[in-house]
């Protein structure tokens, strides 16, 4: 669910990057892997346990 997120908001920067959006369009991009990063600790931190 989370990864479909993740993957959600870096296709929606891609899109705006391929379409000549600018500016804030890079904020997509940080959103994208801030919840990757932390489902990835999530799922790491879950495997360790």
């Amino acid at each position: 669910m989370i990864w479909g997120i993740a993957l959600t908001l870096f296709a929606l920067w891609l899109l705006g990057v391929l379409l000549g959006r600018g500016g804030f369009i890079h904020v997509v991009l940080l959103c994208a892997v801030a919840v990757a990063v932390v489902q990835w600790m999530a799922e790491h931190r879950a495997r360790q346990r």
